[in-house]
């Protein structure tokens, strides 16, 4: 299971909203803020994520979980947006050169493969957000701050 610590952002009837802040892998060296590596990496890297997920907890605005993702579900996703666009690009290319269509139809049927591909993961990532696949590992206990006088 692939888990990250999230923020419980707000409660509604039947589940919270969370948000999680990605970490680029380049914030951990000390120069990151005059390599070109690290520079880019801030400049890319989503601010935050938020997302709802369904959970009989009573949970408290400012609370941090731990949310869990199974690993055939991200090795599912994966698959979908990077290896079938690319399969399919193939595919229609070599259907296309198989056929003896020229060049330049074989380029175009290589580019609706392509976006074929990229438009199939995009539903099939609809359809796997809509059957929810992130739940709530734990609750994180909150630290008490005191003051000293």
């Amino acid at each position: 299971m692939v888990e990250e610590i999230a923020t419980v952002v707000a409660v509604e009837a039947g589940g919270v909203w969370l948000s999680t802040t990605p970490v680029a892998s380049c914030n951990a060296c000390n120069v990151s803020d005059d390599c070109g590596t690290g520079i880019v990496a801030k400049t890319m890297t989503p601010r935050q994520n938020r997302f709802f997920i369904t959970t009989p907890l009573a949970l408290l605005p400012g609370e941090q979980v731990k949310i869990g993702l199974q690993e055939n579900s991200l090795l599912m996703a994966a698959l979908m947006v990077y290896l079938l666009p690319l399969l399919l690009l193939l595919g229609g290319a070599v259907t296309a050169g198989l056929a003896g269509l020229a060049e330049g139809w074989v380029i175009l049927a290589a580019l609706t493969g392509a976006i074929a591909g990229f438009m199939l993961a995009r539903r099939y990532g609809r359809l796997q957000q809509s059957t929810e696949q992130i739940s709530i590992v734990e609750v994180l206990p909150q630290l008490a701050v005191q003051r000293l006088s």
